[in-house]
Formats: C-alpha cells, sequence, structure tokens
C-alpha cells in the first residue's frame, strides 16, 4: 500500500483547517443571534455555563494533543465571544508588582481580547467592579495572614456590591508563573449552579465562634457540612469564610436560621459567591 505525500497529508490539514474555521464563523453567527435577543448593556458572562462546556471538552478529549490547549483554545472563544456581546466589559486584576502570577491565571483564563487593568490591591480591584457594572475583578483567594481582608466588603447590602462567581485557575496551565496561586473572580451578578460548585458564606460575629459550633449550627439549619473555615479578625469584629457544596443565594431562608442557631444577636450571615468546580482530566 502506498503512503500517503507529505503534500497530501497537509492539504488534509489545509482542509481541516477551512472547517474549523467555518464552524468558528457558525458558532459566531449564532452569539450575534443571541446577543440581539438580550437587553442592551448585560454583562454577558456565564460561569456556570462555561463550566459545564469546559468540563464536556476536558473529559471527551483522548489523544496526545494536550488538555491545557483544549482548554485555551475554548476559554479564548468563549471570552472572544462575551467581547462580542459587551463590547466595554474589562478585567480589574490585582497583580501586585512582586506577584505576575495572576496575570497569567487572569489571560489564561479571560483570553487576549477583553481589555486588561492592573491593580495593585483587592479593595482597588472591588472599586472598580463597583463603579461599573460590566467590569470583573480578579482578586486572590483569601488566607488567614491577610492584613486587610477584602470579602467582608461582599457582606453589605448595597447593590453594586459582587458576588464571588468563578476561582480560578479552572485548569491550570503548565507554564503559568507563580504554580499555586488562586484568584476569585468578581462579577456584579448571581452565582451560576454548574452542577458541582463551592457556596461561600460569611458570617459576622462580635465574639468568636469555634468551628465545632459553626458546623453544629450548620447541621441544625440544614445546610450542607462546610468543607472549609477560615477565620479573620478586622476592626473587633470575627468574620468566618465558610465554604461548601452547592449554589446558595443570599435569601435562602437557610442562612436566617443558620444566623438563629448562632444566636448573632449583633452580626449576620450572607451567601457572597460560588465557583464551579473543574472536572477531572482524562489522562
Amino acid at each position: 500500500m502506498d503512503l500517503p505525500s507529505l503534500d497530501s497529508l497537509r492539504q488534509e490539514i489545509d482542509a481541516i483547517d477551512g472547517e474549523l474555521h467555518g464552524l468558528i464563523n457558525r458558532r459566531a453567527a449564532l452569539v450575534d443571534r443571541i446577543a440581539a435577543a438580550k437587553p442592551g448593556g448585560a454583562l454577558a458572562l456565564r460561569p456556570g455555563r462555561e463550566a459545564q462546556v469546559m468540563r464536556r471538552r476536558l473529559q471527551a478529549h483522548q489523544g496526545r494533543f494536550p488538555p491545557s490547549a483544549v482548554f485555551r483554545m475554548w476559554r479564548e472563544m468563549m471570552c472572544a465571544f462575551t467581547l462580542m456581546q459587551t463590547p466595554d466589559i474589562k478585567i480589574a486584576i490585582c497583580r501586585p508588582h512582586d506577584q505576575p502570577g495572576f496575570w497569567d491565571l487572569a489571560r489564561d483564563h479571560f483570553g487576549c481580547q477583553i481589555p486588561f487593568v492592573a491593580n495593585d490591591t483587592p479593595a482597588q480591584v472591588l472599586a472598580a467592579v463597583r463603579a461599573n457594572p460590566t467590569t470583573v475583578g480578579v482578586v486572590p483567594v483569601p488566607i488567614e495572614a491577610d492584613a486587610a481582608p477584602w470579602w467582608p466588603l461582599l457582606a453589605g447590602r448595597d447593590a453594586t456590591l459582587p458576588n464571588v462567581v468563578a476561582r480560578l485557575p479552572f485548569l491550570a496551565m503548565p507554564n503559568a508563573r507563580a504554580r499555586g496561586v488562586s484568584a476569585f473572580v468578581l462579577a456584579r451578578m448571581e452565582p451560576e449552579d454548574s452542577g458541582d460548585d463551592r457556596a461561600l458564606i460569611s458570617i459576622e460575629s462580635v465574639t468568636g465562634l469555634s468551628r465545632n459550633r459553626i458546623a453544629g449550627a450548620i447541621v441544625k439549619a440544614g445546610l450542607p457540612a462546610f468543607t472549609s473555615v477560615l477565620d479573620q479578625l478586622a476592626g473587633g469584629v470575627h468574620h468566618y469564610l465558610v465554604e461548601m457544596p452547592g449554589v446558595i443565594a443570599d435569601a435562602d431562608p437557610r442562612l436566617r436560621e443558620l444566623e438563629a442557631a448562632l444566636d448573632l444577636a449583633n452580626g449576620r450571615v450572607a451567601a457572597i459567591g460560588a465557583y464551579a468546580v473543574v472536572a477531572p482530566v482524562r489522562a
């Protein structure tokens, strides 16, 4: 049997490239139709649906082509389509001068088309998101050593306050700087259920609470058991960032039951967002 020539194989690749480009154009046309059916000025961001799409692509992927490359290709496409629907979208990134890895996280997730704006502190990012409903923020995931925690601010009642809607990286890139760096995505929208999520609950209390007491109150309120609790003291008030399975809205009556179970006479419980969990990547 005669082996195909290099020229014929390259011609076949060229034909596939043409088909791929045609499919991208078809997808873009559908996005235009979706955009026309939506109210103007809305942020065209669907973190839950995007996570579902990426899980399907990663779980279905086979062969030697790197899964991380599949992820970047689809993320680049989805974010370009987001830009088509929200032309004034911007990403405000907390990128301290000594931590360039946060820029990498944002680029790998939001692509190279959406404009990025660097900020020195999470407070600056939060201010940018509050000032513009089409600005999305990227801030470091909280740690107990934070001197000025930003996340308790999300528990306020102001309509301009955003929610956590995603966690980065959804998939770690092999050449990213500052491996191990994690970030939350902030947006002025409700978090979206992706089917496998972690809810973030803020508890404020003028007195300290043990993890055992929080765990017992969570059971009493009918909420799922927490996966982690972070404890920070700011302005003489104890703040607890509780993570648990699912997506929980601030209007969920179980949060009021949690307040009662903790006897928070001068404190409150608030849902401050949720994020999708990445699916395992096929070896």
